[in-house]
């Protein structure tokens, strides 16, 4: 993986684009209540966000009542989301950050696990997730699914309609497979992995993405959400786990 391409995007992004916050509120208040759902995780609890960008989940974490940090590669980023607030920010890589073991109650990767194309990579990357939660401390993370059509069409090389613009050559669209088996390989629990729908895009880059949003956002994502097929096809792959209390027990989701 080139670390450089992923600093150079997303300083460039910032640079023309100001907030990387390309979901609609609706969007985000869907994939919070998954993880407030499953991590029951009280006010004031510490959260960091793993690859924070300019901070936009990160804030949302805040505004739900928990203590949020947030940590990225893009200096740039970093630079706006602390300009911003609504957390702590810091540049770090999210495979070594530096940070103290077993200091968060929460560890969140908001479209991040798709932009390390390699396995090894993944796991590294949440094994260092695993590093800085407590004992029985929860994870969550969302990634475009490579099982959702709408995504394959628009993402997959292989696809007549792939779009190259606005994503990085780092990028892959991964299946809950990968993501249940690294998640298990990197020591956490009680994984579980499904598609989400009803999200809708405020931004995309590409002119003719561009002019197809109202109809993705107003039709497509609906139909998918109350097909009875979002847990296969759902755009977004939400992940929720936790790390063991001990080496016998594990904690509830």
């Amino acid at each position: 993986m080139n670390l450089e391409i992923e600093r150079q995007f997303f300083d460039a992004f910032e640079a023309a684009h100001g907030e990387y916050d390309v979901l609609a509120e609706s969007s985000y208040d869907r994939i919070l209540s998954v993880l407030k759902r499953a991590s029951r995780l009280p006010k004031g609890a510490a959260c960091i966000d793993l690859g924070c960008g300019t901070g936009a989940f990160t804030r949302r974490l805040t505004a739900e009542g928990f203590i949020a940090s947030g940590v990225d590669i893009s200096p740039k980023s970093i630079e706006r989301a602390s300009a911003r607030g609504g957390g702590t920010f810091a540049v770090a890589d999210i495979c070594a950050t530096g940070l103290p073991p077993a200091s968060f109650d929460c560890a969140v990767m908001s479209g991040v696990l798709h932009h390390l194309p390699a396995r090894e990579l993944r796991i590294r990357a949440l094994r260092e997730a695993r590093r800085v939660l407590k004992p029985g401390g929860h994870f969550f993370s969302y990634d475009p699914n490579a099982h959702s059509p709408s995504m394959w069409l628009y993402r997959d090389p292989r696809s007549p309609l792939y779009s190259s613009a606005g994503k990085t050559d780092n990028e892959v669209l991964l299946t809950s497979r990968q993501i249940l088996d690294e998640l298990s390989e990197a020591g956490f629990r009680n994984v579980r992995v499904r598609g989400l729908s009803g999200i809708g895009f405020r931004y995309v880059e590409g002119a003719l993405a561009r002019r197809l949003l109202p109809l993705y956002n107003n039709l497509y994502e609906p139909l998918i959400r109350w097909s009875g097929v979002e847990r296969r096809l759902g755009t977004f792959l939400v992940a929720v786990a936790v790390t063991p209390i001990s080496n016998e027990g594990d904690s509830p989701v």
